[in-house]
């Protein structure tokens, strides 16, 4: 079956694991183990590419250039190395309506037996589309993305998004992002206190955990504002940030609040599962998601949630009663008195917790969205 042959295209693939190149990953993995034949295309980068997944192929074009320039690069040569594999592939799924949905479309053009996917990565302020908007070729790449076979989106908000550029239609199917429910787990009876140990945590404080890159999308100074306002209060969490980016000047604004002793910046760190296994609670005030991984995996570990009130975090959450508690963007003072709340009751943070495990195995298990994604290239190549 031609939809059994899937070429995923995603503008970067190394071990820097943002969002999107994340769920690549684990949906491509999960496929080959499901029988399916993926090959990841993406682009050669400078100083040289970390290993791939051990259970997939990937192939890597040398793009010239930087930033857009190198997109329309990757856009280009890869509809070329597409269309000469022409009989290679049944479905072309670009992860980003970006270049990588470009270098596809532009293949099915020269190859009109390509079936094409291309997934939606954001809604909001980053959404594809407006990240698009103002660069080059900008309505011609638009026109060309009429050629999608289906679009894929991770909320509501991109839906609605899709419809209103004029994308009505091409069909448009909501499949959330998975998350690996092995992986990501609740510890043991009695492993918080082993695992606080191990990783230099303080064992007996509460600790609220951000994980994410470092950068104003994630609402790292609202989250820092808000621990200001929580270190007037008494026992205040301490608060653990992991994740990708520039420290400095995060560490020099907690410096300048006064609460360097209780924020701890970790930077990156692959054993990412066990912090979310020692915390307490999550904290996430994003600004604009599409379906938080940090999220699925903080809820999958039996973590309650404490977010920011964009259309990510609340299709996620849901009734967030029962998981965790929603706020406004850009609002310190809501966060601090959720965190607060949450902080104060270990008996309400466990009941949240277990609900929030509870809703990750019945809809954002990994293999259930690999399920979803077979019955879609099933229909497309069938």
């Amino acid at each position: 079956m031609a939809g059994r042959t899937v070429c995923m295209l995603i503008a970067s693939f190394t071990e820097t694991r943002g969002g999107a190149e994340r769920q690549c990953r684990l949906l491509s993995e999960h496929l080959v183990d499901a029988g399916v034949d993926v090959t990841v295309l993406t682009r050669k980068m400078r100083g040289g590419d970390s290993a791939a997944p051990s259970r997939v192929a990937v192939r890597r074009l040398p793009v010239g250039g930087s930033g857009r320039l190198a997109g329309l690069g990757f856009a280009l040569a890869g509809a070329c190395w597409l269309a000469a594999r022409g009989g290679r592939f049944g479905i072309l799924h670009a992860h980003q309506a970006l270049s990588p949905a470009l270098a596809a479309v532009l293949a099915k053009r020269m190859r009109p037996e390509f079936r094409v996917v291309v997934k939606v990565a954001c809604s909001g302020a980053w959404s594809d589309f407006r990240l698009a908007r103002g660069g080059p070729f900008y309505r011609p790449r638009m026109a060309m993305l009429r050629w999608v076979d289906r679009f894929v989106v991770l909320n509501g908000e991109s839906a609605e998004e899709l419809r209103a550029i004029g994308f009505s239609s091409v069909p448009c199917q909501l499949i959330p992002n998975g998350v690996d429910v092995g992986r990501f787990s609740p510890p043991p009876t009695g492993g918080r206190t082993a695992l606080r140990a191990r990783l230099g945590l303080p064992e007996d404080a509460t600790i609220a955990l951000f994980v994410g890159r470092l950068e104003l999308r994630k609402g790292l100074d609202t989250l820092l504002a808000a621990w200001a306002e929580l270190d007037r209060r008494p026992a205040s969490p301490h608060l653990v940030i992991v994740g990708d980016g520039d420290r400095a000047p995060w560490s020099r604004d907690a410096r300048r609040l006064g609460i360097e002793n209780r924020v701890h910046f970790l930077g990156e760190r692959g054993d990412v599962a066990d912090f979310y296994r020692a915390a307490d609670l999550f904290v996430f005030p994003s600004r604009a998601e599409g379906c938080p991984n940090a999220v699925l995996e903080a809820m999958a570990c039996g973590l309650p949630v404490v977010a920011t009130d964009v259309a990510g975090n609340r299709e996620v959450l849901g009734e967030e009663a029962k998981i965790g508690r929603l706020v406004a963007t850009d609002h310190p003072e809501a966060l601090a008195e959720a965190v607060s709340t949450l902080a104060a009751s270990p008996a309400l943070r466990s009941e949240l917790g277990a609900t929030a495990r509870a809703v990750i195995l019945e809809r954002y298990d990994i293999r259930r969205v690999v399920a979803q994604y077979l019955s879609l290239y099933t229909e497309l190549g069938g």
